[in-house]
Formats: C-alpha cells, sequence, structure tokens
C-alpha cells in the first residue's frame, strides 16, 4: 500500500512541514489524544537509567547499552554491520517507507542554497545526504573511523572525525541534526553533545534530532519491564518527558515533538511481516488518531532558549 496521503502542517511563524501517512501528531498541534506528553518522566522508567555493567555492549540496532558509548562505535567493521542492519527488516523498512520522507519533509523548509547544517554523529551517513539534498554546505562529525569510512556523500559535504563534545568546531550552523544517538549515550554524554550542539547552532538556528526506542510505546514497556525483572539495564529506552528534560536544562525549547513508527519491532523474527505492515499500519495509526505515546519514535524539533 502506497502512502499518497500529504498534509501541510505549521510548524513556526510561515513555516509549512508535509508528511505522507496522513495527518502529522505534532505534540502543540493536535488533539489531546494524540499528545506525546511532557509534563513529566514516566511512572517505572528509572529503571532504564541506572549505570550497565561493563559486560553489556552496544547493538547495532541501537537500543542496546554500554559503559562507554563513544568507544562502542569504534570497533573495526561496526560500520559496515550498521549498515546491514539497516538494508531490510524493521529498519529497512521504517527508512524507506516512513523515516527517510519525514526527515526530508522536516528539513526541507530550514534549507537552502545558503544555508547551512552539521550532522552531529552522523555514522554512515543517512541523514548527511539527506541534508546534502536540501543544504548548500553540509558538515558530518562523528568520532568513529570504521563509520566514516563507510559514508559516500557529496560534494557539498565536508566529514570530520572529531569529538564534537571536546574540540569544537569553530563555526555555527542554521541546523544541527543528531539521529540515532540519545537514546544510548549515557547521561554526561548527552549532556555534554546538548551543550556541544548548542554553542554551535546559530541563535536563530533549529535542532533536529530523534529517539528511537519510546519508552512509553509497547516495545519501551517492555524492554522497561525486562530491565526491571533483571535488575539492570538490557535494553535503553528514553521518554519524551525524560527528553524533553535534558533538552529544557541545555538551553533549548521543543518546538514540535512527531511520533512515528506505530508498528512494534519485533527483533530479527518476521523481518518480511514488517517490510509488508510498517506503512499500512502507519497510516492506519494516523487515521484513527492512535496517541502519539504509542509510537516507537519520536522525532524532534527544537530552537534555542
Amino acid at each position: 500500500m502506497r502512502l499518497n496521503s500529504r498534509r501541510g502542517v505549521k510548524l513556526t511563524g510561515s513555516t509549512t512541514v508535509t508528511q505522507a501517512a496522513g495527518p502529522v501528531n505534532y505534540a502543540f498541534q493536535t488533539p489531546s489524544s494524540a499528545r506525546i506528553p511532557f509534563a513529566e518522566s514516566q511512572a517505572g522508567e528509572a529503571g532504564t537509567w541506572q549505570n550497565p555493567t561493563s559486560s553489556q555492549k552496544a547493538h547495532c540496532q541501537g537500543d542496546g547499552v554500554s559503559d562507554d558509548y563513544r568507544s562502542s562505535h569504534r570497533t573495526p567493521g561496526y560500520g559496515e554491520l550498521y549498515n546491514k542492519t539497516h538494508e531490510s527488516g524493521y529498519y529497512g523498512a521504517l527508512w524507506e517507507k516512513i523515516e527517510r520522507s519525514l526527515v526530508l519533509d522536516v528539513l526541507r523548509p530550514m534549507g537552502g542554497a545558503g544555508r547551512t547544517c552539521l550532522d552531529f554523529a552522523c555514522g554512515t551517513g543517512r541523514i548527511t545526504n539527506i541534508a546534502a539534498e536540501l543544504f548548500g554546505e553540509v558538515v558530518g562529525v562523528d568520532v568513529s573511523e570504521s563509520m566514516l569510512a563507510c559514508a559516500q556523500v557529496p560534494q557539498n559535504v565536508r566529514l570530520r572525525h572529531i569529538d564534537m563534545t571536546t574540540q569544537p568546531l569553530g563555526e555555527t550552523f542554521d541546523v544541527i541534526t543528531a539521529f540515532r544517538f540519545f537514546l544510548n549515550a549515557e547521561d554526561r554524554l548527552k549532556w555534554e553533545a546538548l551543550k556541544a550542539i548548542n554553542e554551535q547552532l546559530k541563535d536563530d538556528g533549529r535542532f533536529v534530532c530523534n529517539v528511537h526506542m519510546n519508552a512509553t510505546s509497547p516495545i519501551g514497556l517492555v524492554c522497561r519491564l525486562l530491565n526491571r525483572l533483571s535488575g539492570r539495564t538490557i535494553r535503553n529506552t528514553l521518554s519524551a518527558a525524560r527528553f524533553n528534560e535534558f533538552l529544557s536544562s541545555s538551553g533549548f525549547v521543543v518546538e514540535a515533538m512527531i511520533p512515528y513508527g506505530y508498528l512494534p519491532r519485533p527483533g530479527s523474527l518476521l523481518p518480511g511481516v514488517c517490510e509488508a505492515l510498517i506503512e499500512p499500519v502507519e497510516k492506519a495509526s494516523r487515521t484513527l488518531r492512535v496517541p502519539g505515546q504509542l509510537a516507537q519514535h519520536f522525532l524532534v524539533v527544537a530552537k534555542k532558549r
């Protein structure tokens, strides 16, 4: 089933964002049943925030845990394994049928030939390449040589092997993106990254990022239960309320929070079923105004306070 419905949604001022798969559920612009609440952290989520043991390792699916998130992504060959994970199955279908068009629609009104974009923790360059279509100049930064080695980017992109939290780039950007990063980063690294991003974002710029395991989604609830039963963090989760706390404390104001990915990820099971159902389930969920807190993922647009 192809999603052909497109609808403009006001973001700020005269900016309009469109998205496939029916009405976009913005946190501040939809009926209360479709909003992701910000008021407080979700009850029972504390179990997902304890420090992991040294034996826990990051997974390419992006919801595993690590003592040091920087180091876990520097493993030789990690870039190839990461790309393979996102070529098929749930994450492949999510990217091709939902996420890519959503990112394009959100970034397009912010772009332009004279505009600049920084892709923080750019990895193998999926978001970097989307930004390259929309901005005159794009910089991608990552601490992992393995990830950057797999990135194939056009001429208007500069890739930098650098830890921006300790080595500022010395320039500011109109837009900064950061995808598939904050869920797994330890709390201290979250603060360091958000501080660095805030410092290198222009005063009128925008920060666009995502969280790919919403703590209030069905799979997020299962992960939290498993964490609680095991007494340790097996899988990371992060709620909209908790992430809003990080953003607010780091000098950001959330303008929009867009839930997506309503089909629960069944792990490595039934990849063909995921590919077939992810798009119609997304369309049906938006048509039926399924509450945004049930989506597995959410995208955030924020500005400097």
